[in-house]
């Protein structure tokens, strides 16, 4: 059994994993590469393999940086089957249309300055009608813990990995050998998700090290943190904004403001979800409360409920989003991209960031290079379409509302799989050497930093 790391090593993003056992070639992931420019531009690379030749690819789960490139792979040649949870599929068609739908009007912009200018520009990286393919190639959707056999000689079980809806800890039985790959390990006592399922026993393991080098805040400190900004920004007579995650990350939001609102702990404002795709995902979400944990399960058997109640407002279109910037202040405003690079999270940046009575939580990981971590970092001006925009609002920074496992939950994992071989992807140098050393000390194995584009033994 051969593995290659084709993305995500040595980096956060672009998940990608190439199996070759029993004569057959597997695809663990294939996932869009973020933030840095030299990064971004992998994705418009030859795949480091040639996609015909991949018998079948499994999604962990539905994040762009795991499932982004399957249109391009598609094609490119891919015509084997897609398997994953029924969660990850309905929400991967989902985020890929989108993706597509984004990358068209980049590139139609990109298009007419190029025009301009003389020059040409770079066409999307696939379109709508790539996605399509793409979907038809969705095939069988086991549950956690099944065994499915794959590509031949190989066998398939998909563990629950507690990090977003329908996620997977992905098992591979082949040649005698079990390997297993982490996925996004999922913080603990999250709202709506199970707890990471315990790992199967593994030759080796593949595991994420995003927060390899640290250890989050409790959810309790983070709603607490989360209380504070929507209490002191709107009592100023400010606008709060929270860029999230469409997926996941702004339905954990929604359930901990719904708890503040039944508690009588929100100030009068109006909480606005302004992102289409959030809103869509939301809905997949309401479709599958069996898949919640227990007290997610009670919670939206109710009404109201996080999804559905009195102060929450769904802006479906470019014109209700407009109307949330004439507010000047007893907003909520959560839009995409999480990282603000792109979506309409941007337009409100540049309408609130340079006043001092509003503020912005970020509630996940900021990739290096993206212009949510550079306010992060604390810039005090940043580039919000083409114009210097100064920063003035209050910024939170609340890590503890994080679906991926921090390095004591990465450990407590690693140990519990008692694989002689770890190799680390999925994080930034600071993560993989901080879980590296921490294993080395705690575990006493030699956990490898995957190295992009190396071939390993299992």
């Amino acid at each position: 059994m051969h593995v290659t790391f084709c993305g995500a090593a040595e980096t956060v993003t672009g998940s990608c994993h190439l199996i070759e056992a029993s004569g057959k070639r597997i695809l663990v992931d294939c996932g869009m590469f973020q933030g840095e420019r030299s990064l971004r531009q992998r994705n418009r690379e030859p795949f480091p393999f040639e996609p015909s030749s991949i018998d079948c690819l499994v999604l962990s789960h539905a994040h762009l940086d795991h499932c982004g490139l399957v249109p391009k792979l598609v094609r490119d040649g891919f015509r084997g089957e897609i398997l994953c949870t029924p969660p990850t599929a309905e929400i991967a068609r989902v985020i890929l249309a989108d993706s597509a739908h984004i990358q068209v009007e980049d590139a139609a912009y990109r298009a007419r300055k190029a025009r301009r200018r003389g020059e040409r520009a770079e066409p999307p990286i696939y379109d709508m009608g790539d996605v399509l393919d793409a979907v038809s190639l969705f095939g069988r959707q086991p549950g956690y813990a099944e065994v499915t056999r794959i590509a031949g000689e190989v066998d398939l079980v998909l563990h629950d990995a507690g990090h977003i809806l329908g996620s997977s800890i992905v098992e591979l039985r082949a040649e005698g050998k079990t390997l297993v790959f982490s996925g996004d390990l999922g913080n603990l006592h999250q709202p709506i998700v199970q707890d990471p399922s315990s790992p199967p026993a593994a030759d080796a393991v593949l595991i994420e090290s995003t927060y390899g080098d640290r250890r989050h805040k409790t959810i309790e400190d983070s709603v607490g943190e989360l209380r504070e900004a929507i209490q002191t920004v709107i009592g100023r007579g400010g606008n709060l904004l929270i860029p999230s995650f469409a997926l996941e990350r702004t339905q954990e939001v929604l359930y901990e403001i719904f708890l503040m609102w039944r508690k009588r702990e929100l100030p009068a404002c109006a909480i606005y979800l302004d992102s289409p795709l959030a809103i869509a995902t939301t809905r997949i979400f309401a479709r599958y409360p069996d898949w919640f944990d227990a007290e997610g399960q009670a919670l939206f058997a109710t009404d109201p409920n996080p999804f559905s109640f009195p102060p929450l407002r769904f802006s479906q279109t470019t014109d209700e989003s407009k109307r949330i910037n004439a507010k000047s202040g007893g907003a909520v405003i959560i839009a995409g991209s999480g990282m603000c690079s792109g979506g309409r999270i941007i337009h409100h940046l540049r309408h609130n960031l340079w006043n001092d009575r509003c503020g912005i939580v970020f509630v996940g990981y900021q990739a290096a290079g993206t212009l949510g971590r550079r306010i992060v970092d604390g810039a005090d001006r940043v580039n919000v379409f083409g114009e210097e925009v100064s920063v003035r609002a209050s910024v939170w920074t609340v890590n503890g509302f994080s679906s991926h496992a921090d390095q004591p939950i990465l450990v407590d994992w690693l140990r519990r799989a008692g694989a002689p071989k770890v190799f680390l992807v999925h994080g930034e140098l600071s993560g993989l050497q901080g879980l590296a050393s921490r294993v080395k000390q705690d575990l006493g194995l030699d956990a490898r930093i995957a190295r992009w584009k190396e071939t390993v033994e299992i």
